[in-house]
């Protein structure tokens, strides 16, 4: 199994609620849509949010990985969220 980290910046600015609904209306099925077994988005701490979608393989995650770029916005995303961080690593243990 492998899996997609991502870290995102949320600016000041950014309304809790509106950036809650766009991972509750777009995330998942985007996730899905591109394989994912498992995703978790967790609540942002510090103007940083995190995420973690699980994949059968490295290039099912890869994949997804190629579709994100440092810098920009989520698709969909309210103005003040940015990607920071896209990786793809081995899951080496689960429960």
């Amino acid at each position: 199994m492998h899996a997609v980290f991502i870290e995102v910046d949320v600016e000041d600015s950014v309304s809790v609620n509106e950036a809650r609904k766009h991972l509750q209306e777009n995330a998942p099925r985007f996730a899905r849509e591109n394989g994912a077994r498992a995703a978790y988005w967790l609540a942002p701490q510090g103007g940083r949010g995190v995420s973690i979608a699980i994949f059968d393989s490295a290039d099912e995650a890869q994949k997804l990985a190629n579709q994100l770029h440092v810098g920009e916005s989520p698709r969909n995303a309210p103005p003040g969220v940015t990607f920071r961080t896209i990786e793809v690593r081995e899951v080496l243990a689960s429960l």
